[in-house]
């Protein structure tokens, strides 16, 4: 059936509900928006409405209520979408999933298990309106995963390819990023929306909290979880986000971004240089040979010596087997090394040659003053590194493309509903 959208004209009486108590009981019983065969009430609307100011900081007052208003009743339309497909489709969430899902929620909070509902009772929100934010958030979750689990295949060479990207942008800067995103369904929203996003951004910039204004308004899948994109390079975001990305400090909120699927408010948290790990700061757990030569011998003996190592380095199969042919080749220096040792640690003719020095692998016979020594790395524990592991970026490019079907899927949903708005 097609989408019925009545103009959406906030009364005074919308704005006060929000804080009134029993005296406006009747009146926010009224339906505010009609989707299928399900009501949206006023109730449902103003319980919403005060939750996103508390837990976003934004200024608790009728104006604060009037400008949000459009964008949580269509946020509440969304989600009665969301159940009403949920249910269509069988899938449920379980006490388990939504115990799992109010643990994440303490947490994310500073909680310990089992306070979030005194926590939310001191805030003064309806408990009743943050369980069916959460529950609709699950089962869409579920229900996306569910229905398009079968479309959604990264292969290696793609994880390599974008791997491969990134690390072309070693010594270059990469940013800690989150974002919100407000999706254009329809051309004829666009200017509310452009005006939502420009609210939006001023209440970010004088202390509204970013996590929590994406939870409640963005279409991004990385919504639940604040917004947050992860550590980004350049080469990971599209053209329009990257310039805008480049030009924000750590802390700083960027102005409305317009794409081709709405605006994007971007947040920088932190910056750091994409850079490979230091070569010295490796352990390496080192074996030796070590023949002596006394100061002083001729340079011929010193030579034979060196022959001799050699001959040992490249028959040796592993550490162990270097103790044994050192001992045959009449090194009476234990071949243990001492303990692990961070590369950077050890004297300069040694930690040159160690450095990238794999495991299994020797370096050259090195003269010393009183013999002639050769090091083989036994065990090496790298420095980590700050770029992303191919799980991980198997998962983001995942995330991403689930996001693209989901966004498709409730437009679809929008366009076969029938839904009224009456406030």
């Amino acid at each position: 059936m097609p989408v019925r959208l009545a103009p959406l004209l906030l009364l005074v009486l919308l704005a006060a509900a929000a804080f009134a108590p029993a005296a406006l009981a009747q009146q926010v019983q009224r339906i505010a928006a009609v989707v299928n065969d399900e009501i949206v009430t006023v109730r449902d609307l103003t319980n919403r409405i005060e939750m996103v100011i508390v837990t976003s900081n934004l200024p608790r007052n009728n104006e604060t209520a009037r400008r949000l208003a459009p964008q949580v009743l269509r946020t509440l339309i969304d989600e009665q979408l969301q159940i009403q497909e949920a249910a269509r489709l069988n899938i449920s969430i379980s006490d388990t999933e939504m115990g799992r899902a109010r643990s994440d929620l303490e947490t994310r909070n500073g909680l310990r298990p089992g306070e979030l509902d005194a926590f939310i009772a001191r805030l003064g929100i309806d408990s009743a309106t943050m369980e069916r934010q959460l529950r609709a958030n699950l089962l869409w979750s579920k229900l996306v995963q569910r229905r398009f689990s079968g479309q959604v295949e990264v292969s290696g060479e793609e994880v390599e390819e974008t791997l491969t990207r990134i690390a072309d942008q070693v010594g270059k800067e990469q940013k800690r990023v989150s974002e919100i995103l407000l999706t254009i369904d329809d051309p004829g929203s666009e200017g509310e929306v452009a005006q939502l996003a420009d609210r939006l951004v001023s209440q970010l910039r004088n202390g509204a909290s970013f996590a929590s204004i994406a939870r409640q308004f963005s279409r991004a899948a990385n919504a639940n979880v604040g917004g947050d994109i992860g550590w980004v390079v350049a080469d990971q975001l599209s053209p329009e986000l990257a310039e805008a990305v480049a030009g924000l400090a750590p802390g700083q909120i960027s102005a409305p971004i317009r794409s081709v699927v709405g605006y994007h408010i971007l947040q920088v948290s932190d910056a750091r240089v994409l850079a490979k790990p230091n070569p010295n700061d490796a352990m390496v757990q080192l074996n030796q040979i070590f023949l002596p030569v006394r100061p002083g011998n001729d340079r011929a003996l010193r030579a034979s010596q060196s022959d001799l190592v050699r001959t040992v380095i490249e028959s040796a199969e592993g550490c162990e087997d270097l103790a044994a042919l050192a001992q045959q080749a009449g090194s009476n220096v234990s071949t243990d090394f001492g303990d692990a040792s961070r590369v950077a640690e050890l004297p300069a003719n040694i930690r040159a040659l160690v450095a990238d020095l794999p495991v299994g692998d020797v370096t050259p016979p090195i003269d010393l003053p009183n013999g002639v020594m050769a090091l083989m790395v036994c065990t090496r524990t790298d420095p980590q590194v700050n770029l992303p592991d191919p799980e991980q970026i198997r998962r983001q490019l995942e995330n991403q493309r689930f996001e693209v079907l989901a966004q498709r899927y409730l437009r679809d949903l929008r366009q076969a509903a029938f839904v009224e708005t009456r406030v």
